[in-house]
């Protein structure tokens, strides 16, 4: 029985990228069991590796969990820029979704009130933005580098914006690819088989059938692990109580 280094790593898996990127090549045939990576090799993968996670960031159910962030506003400004060194200093999100996004402080207290979140349209359709108020509304323009956030009202006082941000694939440093890594359940094998994927035209290699199946499969296993229930609200007005008589009309 293997030993654990942690009580914890009974459920997740521990590796780093350099052994992720060995395992790929391996899977196409591009380096023998037990061989070690030159280092240009190494390189090619991690900058492989990092071009695949970024492009995992822009699939919403990729994205295993949320990061609750709060940051402080500035009374009478409109928009507050979002992102690294921004005025809300964060990593910058593809998106913002209603249900993620409260306010607090002021005329709120301690409360935390959500925000309904509007788009384009519907933000283009509010034709007085400069009124002075406790926000109700968020428009979030994702524009690059930095994000735009548009609230309305444009707050009156130094409000608490509290927002969960969907917590994105990190990057790997050429320094830190033997750094031991943690990942969910179901990562690991996602990512050794998307990856041995693109790294296969590089060798000239081609993808074996098994391999393309388990990257395939890899990441739905992840995508339905990461898929949250959809609720879906209605009236109470609209809808029948159990001791309704449809054949009277009548309650019973």
């Amino acid at each position: 029985m293997p030993v654990l280094a942690s009580v914890y790593d009974i459920y997740r898996v521990r590796t780093n990228a350099t052994n992720i990127i060995k395992r790929s090549l391996r899977l196409i045939g591009a380096i023998a069991s037990g061989e070690e990576l030159a280092a240009h090799e190494q390189a090619d993968g991690v900058e492989a590796l990092n071009h695949m996670m970024d492009s995992w960031n822009t699939e919403k159910l990729n994205i295993y969990a949320l990061v609750r962030n709060t940051f402080t506003l500035t009374g009478g400004q409109n928009p507050h820029t979002l992102g690294p060194a921004g005025d809300l200093d964060a990593p910058r999100p593809q998106r913002i979704d209603e249900g993620l996004v409260y306010l607090s402080g002021g005329t709120l207290g301690t409360n935390e009130v959500p925000l309904k979140v509007y788009d384009a349209a519907q933000w283009g359709a509010i034709l007085d933005k400069t009124t002075s108020a406790t926000p109700s509304i968020l428009y979030y323009d994702a524009a690059f580098p930095l994000g735009n956030v548009w609230l309305y009202s444009k707050p009156d006082a130094a409000y608490t914006l509290i927002l969960y941000q969907e917590q994105m694939l990190a990057q790997v440093f050429m320094d830190s690819v033997g750094t031991d890594i943690l990942l969910p359940p179901g990562y690991t094998e996602a990512i050794v088989h998307g990856l041995a994927i693109r790294l296969a035209p590089e060798y000239g290699k081609e993808i074996p059938l098994a391999v393309a199946d388990g990257a395939v499969e890899g990441k739905a296993r992840i995508k339905r692990a990461n898929m949250k229930p959809l609720y879906i609200g209605c009236d109470a007005a609209l809808v029948r109580p159990a001791n309704w008589d449809i054949t009277t009309g009548d309650y019973v």
